[in-house]
């Protein structure tokens, strides 16, 4: 005894430095889920090629979130001026705390003219202004700082997208993880109270689990932070659970075991012993086969999936804790373990099952029968889409959900959540002939159905740059033509009319020969007149007279008097003179411009007969204009004319810069188009549209300069199908994989072939009426008509594991029986024996996953909902169709291994 206490106290005091050194290193949880739980898919499917692309576009475009702030009135009547006018003054504000808030871009309604129809509801209740914030802050802190900043007095502001939803469910299962301890505890007290009237057990039980969880959940984060080990949100509730659930079984047939070796006799280290030993078969042998389980989830390929791996952490530690620390627990506590209770009397005899057991043994074929009928309809109503919208996930009253409500109610369905298509070519993409495909697959993609609006970077916020359009461009040349027109056909008019007069030129022409003729006859005057005879002459002439007349000759005196006056009168004369010769050359001027007057006359003659000719040309011109006008007017009503031509100098003027810097990446060799679809993002027909467009558009690139552009599908609705398609494949491939392991182990268990096969029929037949029913349950009294996407994996996982354990605890028990009965009646003795166990396993199990309801998080209802009617039917299925099927399979035809050993060495 000593022996045994020294050893395993040792043990103890080990598990309690774990437990501290777990608490010690506990990694922040949130932050680790937030960080590393995000659904990862493979970097080849769309959505994240797309992803790849957008955080190399840009400072203002990588590595971002885009989310929309709403502005809701609060009623059915429309934003008045007044709140309008606070909306206004709200974004301006948030334009200036752009850095601050990490937000690298706003796009609000005020922002242009075309944006009122995309951002403000037709009823006018409600604004929109899209934000597209960096990662350098968490989903959490973000949303807590944009609905700070965005608070605006008398209107309903609402912060939401897909990251701020998926924040919020996370945080919601957290809070829900909390409910599920406290409730959960208290309960499985309870349940245990009752069982054992014992208040020691209860303690015990819940304290070996809580070792083991926080051991367990400590390991599994620790992992995750060093190692990239894989985690979600349902990562550690699901381990609570299945931990609560097991440990509480498991205990149950540890005490249960100890308390039939006490009631024998042994004393309490033998009763420790043997208990540990023949209850520690089942223990070991179900712990096992979840770990196997469980361990084999490494082999999904989806790390939601994949991240459930943890739990096999959880159960090898939770069987290292009852191998080692309760039954030192039990070994010190002895009999007072079932204390205030004295009565180590112990029934295991289960009434119910020993009943249905018996009556599928009468009745094999009427008993398959009612249980066919039954499944049936449940099976069916199994079937049906799935549900990918996050928003779903949350209560009613959450905000980022009520804004996203609000957006799908006041406008198109597709508005909060659009879908970006990249473009990637390995050249520049800002040219006429790229710009022109980009343009044409916007147009195409307009025209089709489930599409409510496309913009691009040549339909910037889907409103076509007009000018940019050869049509239109045509249509501005017509206009220019006929003006040209008209104006060439006046001008022609004009020019056949018109008439130079030269009557005026002739009037010069007379002119010029009157001034010429008295410029003559002044010059002959004074010629005449003599007056250009020398003083001297003059002199001698007037003595000559003189003496002629008798008189006397003049004196010297009087001679030099009448000389002076002669001179200064020749003076005079020269002056004349020099007149007389400008008048000569005025003469021989104004005869020149008489001769320059009749030439130029006869050339305006000429000219005026060759306006006329002109006339005539232009008027031919006019015709050939207004020709060339009615072709080109033929031709821009062509729809091969609507089609976007930019020319190269409006490329480099900078007028379009700031749009194809929206629309295109950083080294201008990507581009967008941003796709808003009519229906619900997350609806079948959303994602079938969403998985063509990225094989139609690469179709509709082929042939053209982009035919070796890399096409990518990008936002909420593609990583929706990706999620789809591969959750769908890994669920396939992993429900197969770990199917046929838990058969294998079934079979070596049994000993049988059949026995596991039956067995793993039942428990599928079980999965898909809880998975019926579960659906008809949420649409009834959950207002929620699908099943959420990840449900019914975690539901498939919980029941076959589940499933496969309570399997074990009928199959060992079965084979303790008599060998030398038949298969039927061996297994009612098992039904009989086991059937208490199983029933007390199954009400703990079910009252833990009833504690996730008041969770809040649609996923974990669902799959409580779906656990406890699978777990009922499990209870109801096996002892009434496995000892049924046993009889009409055994009795002629006995398949178990060692019979078929004994039959080779009979041989």
């Amino acid at each position: 005894m000593n022996k045994f206490f020294k050893k395993y106290i040792g043990i103890v005091i080990v598990w309690l430095i774990l437990i501290i050194a777990a608490i010690m290193t506990m990694p922040n949880s949130s932050r680790l889920v937030a960080n590393q739980g995000q659904a990862k898919l493979p970097v080849s499917v769309q959505s994240q090629v797309a992803k790849t692309i957008k955080n190399h576009w840009g400072p203002k475009v990588s590595h971002t979130r885009q989310v929309f702030v709403v502005f809701n009135s609060g009623s059915k009547k429309k934003l008045n001026d007044a709140q309008t006018t606070r909306i206004t003054s709200t974004l301006s504000n948030l334009d200036n705390k752009q850095k601050g808030l990490d937000i690298a871009s706003i796009v609000k309604p005020s922002d242009a003219t075309g944006l009122a129809n995309q951002f403000i509801s037709k009823d006018g209740t409600t604004q929109l202004a899209e934000l597209t914030v960096g990662k350098r802050d968490s989903v959490r802190k973000m949303n807590t700082n944009l609905k700070q900043a965005t608070r605006t007095a008398g209107v309903k502001t609402y912060v939401t997208s897909s990251d701020v939803l998926k924040s919020d469910s996370q945080q919601a299962t957290k809070a829900g993880i909390w409910k599920v301890e406290v409730i959960a505890a208290v309960v499985i007290f309870l349940i245990l109270v009752l069982i054992f009237r014992s208040l020691w057990i209860p303690v015990i039980s819940l304290l070996s689990t809580a070792v083991s969880y926080l051991i367990s959940l400590s390991v599994v984060f620790n992992l995750a932070r060093h190692f990239n080990f894989p985690i979600s949100s349902d990562s550690q509730v699901f381990m609570l659970v299945i931990l609560l659930g097991l440990g509480t079984d498991f205990s149950i047939m540890l005490f249960n075991e100890f308390k039939q070796q006490l009631r024998r006799g042994s004393d309490q280290l033998e009763a420790t012993l043997l208990a540990r030993k023949n209850a520690g078969k089942t223990i070991l042998v179900a712990s096992l086969t979840l770990i196997v389980g469980f361990g084999l989830l490494g082999l999904a390929s989806f790390n939601v999936y994949r991240s459930l791996a943890g739990v096999a952490i959880g159960i090898f530690v939770l069987l290292l804790v009852l191998a080692t620390f309760t039954p030192f627990i039990m070994f010190v506590l002895a009999e007072r373990l079932f204390w205030p209770s004295r009565n180590l009397e112990a029934h295991n005899y289960s009434r119910s099952w020993g009943f249905l057991s018996t009556q599928s043994v009468a009745h094999p074929i009427i008993a398959l029968i009612i249980a066919g009928v039954v499944a049936i309809p449940f099976v069916l109503a199994s079937q049906g889409r799935l549900n990918y919208n996050p928003a779903s996930e949350l209560n009613s009253d959450s905000p980022a959900k009520v804004g996203y409500k609000v957006i799908q109610n006041h406008f198109p369905n597709g508005q909060g959540t659009p879908v970006t298509i990249y473009i990637k070519a390995d050249h520049k993409l800002q040219n006429d002939k790229d710009l022109m495909q980009v343009d044409r697959v916007t147009k195409q993609l307009q025209e089709q159905k489930g599409i409510h609006s496309v913009t691009s970077a040549t339909q910037p916020h889907g409103i076509p740059l007009g000018q940019m359009y050869v049509n239109q461009q045509i249509e501005m040349l017509n206009t220019a033509f006929g003006n040209t027109e008209k104006g060439v056909k006046g001008v022609s008019k004009k020019l056949k009319k018109a008439s130079i007069s030269t009557s005026s030129l002739g009037q010069i022409n007379s002119q010029s020969r009157a001034i010429s003729q008295m410029m003559t006859s002044i010059q002959q005057q004074f010629n005449n007149n003599g007056i250009f005879e020398t003083p001297e002459q003059m002199v001698n002439q007037m003595q000559k007279q003189l003496r002629d007349t008798h008189r006397r000759r003049l004196t010297q005196v009087q001679q030099n008097i009448i000389l002076v006056a002669l001179r200064r009168t020749m003076n005079d004369q020269e002056q004349q003179s020099q007149m007389n010769s400008a008048l000569s050359s005025i003469g021989l001027k104004t005869n020149a411009i008489n001769s320059s007057t009749t030439s130029f006359r006869n050339e305006l003659n000429s000219v005026q007969s060759q306006f006329r000719s002109y006339g005539n040309q232009l008027n031919n011109f006019g015709v050939s204009i207004g020709l060339s006008n009615a072709f080109l007017k033929d031709v821009g009503q062509s729809p091969s004319t609507k089609v976007f031509y930019i020319s190269k100098a409006i490329l480099k003027s900078g007028i379009y810069k700031q749009t194809f810097a929206e629309y295109m990446s950083k080294d201008q060799k990507s581009t967008k188009l941003e796709v808003v679809l009519d229906g619900n993002p997350s609806s079948p027909a959303a994602m079938r549209t969403v998985r063509g467009l990225q094989n139609q558009v690469q179709y509709d690139l082929n042939g053209t300069s982009l035919k070796n552009a890399k096409v990518a599908v990008g936002g909420d609705t593609s990583t929706m199908a990706d999620t789809q398609q591969t959750a769908k494949a890994s669920f396939k491939k992993i429900a197969i994989i770990v199917g046929v392991a838990m058969t294998l182990i079934l079979m070596l268990v049994a000993g049988s072939i059949l026995q596991p096969v039956y067995m793993m029929g039942a428990l599928g037949v079980t999965y898909l009426m809880s998975l019926g029913f579960t659906k008809w349950f949420s649409g009834q009294f959950l207002d929620q008509k699908f099943l959420t996407w990840n449900m019914p994996f975690l539901t498939y996982m919980m029941l076959l594991t589940l499933g496969v354990d309570y399997s074990i605890y009928l199959f060992m028990k079965y084979r303790q029986t008599n060998p030398d009965s038949k298969s039927s009646t061996r297994m009612i003795n098992a039904s009989i024996l086991i059937g208490t166990v199983v029933i007390f396993a199954v009400i703990v199990i079910g009252v833990t996953v009833a504690s996730l309801i008041p969770s809040g998080v649609l996923t974990l209802i669902q799959v409580a909902i779906a656990m406890i009617f699978g777990l009922i039917i499990f209870g109801l299925v096996v002892p009434v169709i496995i000892p049924g099927l046993m009889k009409l399979t055994y009795e002629g035809f006995d398949f178990k291994w060692r019979n078929l050993k004994h039959k080779k060495r009979s041989n």
